[in-house]
């Protein structure tokens, strides 16, 4: 099992379009995969089209209120989802609280203890996390040893970089020590646009040995899907945005095994 935190300290980078079509990419090459939204926002739950205030989610789970089971829903054959509720945002606040008082760091690590007997069953486990360091976020990096990071082709996307990979760092220091930037994925592409030229020109100086060769294009389909509660693939399988998820789970997987 490959578990990759979905990360970006910026918001508004597609985060969420990566962690839903890339997972239903692997799931089409026939791969077991597991989706979970560490988002408060829940946008990953939302997309698939499930009400995040009418189910209990991911949060019940975390605080061993429900099982495993009753909280997993099934989006096809090979694709589950551990949606979020409308709870997980207090949970985090809790959180926070209680790691303050007691500063034990059993707190950081109730995902991996959630998930611990269910690694098995997936391929890949891909995590949709909020763009912020907060405790969802330590939960999932403490959990996870890959990290991708999406960055947007402006230029306010390539600085934001610097702050992911600092939390990174901090995490391989004091929680995780196995957990790594396995990819920056470059998203929001637009060819007619020499800023996005520029941009990659830096993430390859920057980051050459991380840098994705795959690039995720701008593609209206990509935006589109969500409002039906569709993956790319269901939505429009014949697109530019479904040709660059396929490219990119191809690659993940030539990487990761």
């Amino acid at each position: 099992m490959k578990a990759f935190a979905v990360l970006s300290l910026k918001g508004g980078v597609g985060k969420t379009t990566v962690t839903l079509n890339l997972g239903a990419a692997l799931g089409a090459a026939g791969r077991k995969v597991l989706l979970i939204d560490l988002d408060p926002q829940h946008d990953l739950t939302q997309s698939l089209g499930i009400d995040a205030f009418r189910i209990k989610g991911v949060e019940f789970l975390l605080e061993k209120d429900l099982k495993f089971e009753e909280v997993l829903h099934l989006y096809n054959e090979n694709l589950h989802v551990l949606p979020a509720g409308k709870k997980l945002k207090k949970l985090e606040l809790s959180l926070s609280n209680l790691f303050v008082k007691a500063k034990d760091s059993y707190f950081c690590t109730l995902l991996r203890n959630a998930l611990e007997d269910k690694k098995d069953r997936y391929d890949y486990i891909l995590i949709d996390c909020p763009p912020a360091g907060g405790f969802l976020t330590v939960n999932a990096l403490t959990f996870a040893e890959n990290v991708l990071i999406p960055v947007q082709c402006h230029y306010l996307g390539f600085e934001s970089i610097k702050k992911t990979f600092s939390l990174i760092s901090k995490i391989r220091r004091f929680n995780n020590p196995r957990v790594k930037a396995a990819a920056v994925i470059p998203v929001m592409h637009d060819a007619r646009n020499k800023i996005s030229g520029i941009i990659i020109n830096r993430l390859k100086s920057a980051f050459n040995g991380t840098l994705s060769s795959s690039i995720i294009r701008i593609n209206v389909s990509l935006a589109e899907a969500p409002a039906f509660g569709k993956t790319i693939f269901d939505y429009k399988p014949d697109s530019r945005g479904a040709e660059d998820f396929r490219q990119l789970a191809a690659e993940i997987m030539s990487r990761q095994g």
